[in-house]
């Protein structure tokens, strides 16, 4: 049998693909391909990924759920957090019994940065890192030891072998469909499955500073979907003129490119054979970013808090 795990990393279409995967299982399985569903989760194998990094999981259950689905000649196991785990000696010890390759999608780290800060935000993984100031943020990017590239990716070709470890940039122009990409990598002709709506879950940049002092840590899931609602619609009007996607300026993303640009041409020339890994220019001197206005107390009320209650209550 073999073992496809995709690995991430987060904010590269991963909910979308998890998604596609889980609709399609009866309809996968049928062509000789096994997406288990493990307790937990009915989508993804995050559950697994979690129990690893935090020492309750390992080997054994991988290879439980080999022997559960051995009559598919393919299994394949799909896990953003399969990327946070630094020790890979369960890697080592799943591919000694399976045909193990590893597939990783990457995002260039500037705009990797401003996604998870909008995930951190919307959907809180940390209460500290919830209510942090995009500079804030910006200053524990060390926390985030997986988008260096090159040793993410080195440490499983250490493992599987350089062969072994697939890459794929995430990029207009490079590419810009995960789940495409993801099913041609596989061999999977998409003919007969069920397409599946992308995830397209961000706030727009301009409603994340109200929604980070709103303590959404502090509420339940249902709670959380209901005042994001009322976000959504009571500050739709006051999006940014310029189209603004990011809270970082020019100045602060150019430094988070040349932090990476020796590592991810190492990663380019290793893992693709070229020079360049993100083919995107990086951002102009007047790129438009976001910062929210200084308003005194009664237009910030008047303004961005009350059509907030107001939706909310509608």
């Amino acid at each position: 049998m073999q073992l496809v795990i995709h690995a991430g990393i987060h904010r590269t279409g991963t909910t979308s693909l998890q998604r596609f995967l889980a609709a399609n299982r009866a309809a996968l399985a049928g062509r000789g391909v096994a997406y288990p569903a493990v307790a937990g989760s009915e989508n993804n194998h995050q559950p697994l990924a979690w129990g690893i990094i935090r020492g309750e999981r390992g080997p054994d259950d991988v290879l439980a759920l080999a022997a559960e689905a051995a009559a598919a000649r393919l299994l394949v196991l799909s896990g953003e957090d399969f990327s946070v785990r630094r020790d890979l000696g369960w890697v080592r010890r799943v591919a000694e019994a399976l045909d193990t390759r590893v597939v990783f999608y990457l995002r260039r780290q500037d705009h990797w940065l401003m996604s998870w800060y909008n995930q951190h935000v919307k959907w809180p993984f940390e209460r500290k890192k919830a209510r942090m100031d995009p500079q804030e943020f910006l200053a524990r990017i060390d926390d985030f030891h997986w988008i260096d590239y090159q040793r993410l990716l080195d440490r499983w070709a250490e493992v599987l072998g350089e062969d072994r470890v697939g890459v794929s940039v995430l990029e207009k122009g490079q590419v810009e469909d995960t789940t495409a990409d993801f099913l041609a990598r596989l061999g999977i002709d998409p003919a007969g499955l069920e397409e599946v709506e992308r995830a397209n879950d961000s706030l727009p940049v301009h409603m994340l500073e109200i929604a980070r002092h709103l303590g959404l840590s502090e509420l339940r899931p249902g709670q959380r979907m209901k005042l994001i609602r009322a976000l959504r619609t009571g500050l739709a009007d006051r999006a940014p003129t310029d189209r603004a996607s990011t809270v970082y300026t020019p100045a602060e993303r150019n430094a988070v490119i040349e932090r990476f640009a020796e590592t991810n041409r190492a990663v380019a020339r290793r893992y693709l054979g070229r020079e360049a890994l993100f083919l995107e220019p990086p951002p102009a001197a007047d790129a438009p970013c976001w910062r929210f206005p200084d308003l005194p107390r009664d237009r910030l009320l008047d303004e961005w808090m009350a059509p907030v209650i107001r939706a909310l209550l509608s």
